[in-house]
């Protein structure tokens, strides 16, 4: 026997909030676990070629400046993302490059090169050095790369807002002592834009003590169904105060530049500029 022919509206309206809770619960719980976010954001498309300028500012603690400017170049591999650059000016770097070979593959480990003009020929970074200062900024070598999941464990911490934009914030723990030695932090709590799974803030903390690491970028530009940082800040602490900060921005973003593979080689990396 049919009890109603049709549900009175309150109830209606009732059980359609409920479903919906219901719904919102199911994929607030499928989205909302730390390792899933981040699994959002190594997800996120980068372009296949990409050339721009870069201006880096280097500030010591009493606020005296040095300015640095470079190209890039990065381009997709069927097995990595590859990149090269090279200090433009002042006249003391000038020609000093970098190569990176950042793979796909969770178990092969990355290859980075630094050429130093002076010395007329490239070094490659092993492993141990990776956590060391990349050019006297506050990246380091391993910043330069990017980082394997599988090699961090992750628990969500919860939301809140940066500005106007809700976050999602993710503890990353280094998951064994090799990590460690090799990029230097043994966790670091990241901010994860909701919009778009972009990483825009991070806290990094240092195998040192009390050394800790904040990373900003509060710039961002969308082209052609790519997010691009604009502007990253890296501030460097000890016992909570600021020693050092890096700038680094970016202009004269190409997304089409007329770039071979054979300009992602250590052989091309040491003809210099």
């Amino acid at each position: 026997m049919r009890l109603f022919t049709q549900a009175p509206p309150n109830l209606t309206a009732g059980i359609a909030i409920l479903l919906a809770m219901l719904v919102l619960a199911c994929n607030t719980a499928q989205a909302e676990t730390g390792r899933e976010i981040m699994e959002q954001v190594d997800a996120q498309p980068s372009p296949e070629l990409m050339a721009a300028d870069m201006a880096m500012t280097l500030i010591d603690r009493n606020g005296n400046q040095r300015v640095r400017r470079l190209r890039s170049l990065s381009r997709t591999f069927d097995d990595s993302e590859r990149s090269l650059l090279f200090f433009l000016e002042p006249s003391d770097v000038r020609g000093t490059g970098f190569l990176v070979h950042d793979y796909d593959d969770p178990q092969r480990n990355d290859d980075q090169w630094l050429f130093l003009p002076s010395m007329n020929k490239s070094k490659r970074i092993a492993g141990s050095d990776q956590s060391s200062s990349f050019m006297g900024s506050d990246l380091s070598y391993a910043d330069m790369s990017s980082r394997n999941l599988d090699e961090w464990t992750y628990e969500l911490l919860g939301e809140e807002r940066v500005g106007e934009e809700p976050v999602w914030r993710v503890r990353a723990t280094a998951a064994n002592q090799s990590v460690v030695d090799r990029t230097g932090y043994t966790e670091s709590v990241v901010y994860v834009q909701q919009s778009n799974h972009q990483v825009i803030r991070a806290i990094h903390t240092l195998e040192h003590a009390n050394e800790r690491k904040l990373m900003n970028l509060p710039e961002w530009e969308q082209r052609d169904g790519f997010w691009l940082p604009l502007v990253m800040q890296v501030v460097s602490q000890e016992g909570g105060q600021t020693v050092h900060r890096t700038q680094l921005t970016f202009s004269n973003i190409n997304l089409n530049p007329e770039v071979s593979a054979s300009e992602f080689t250590v052989q091309r990396l040491e003809q210099g500029l």
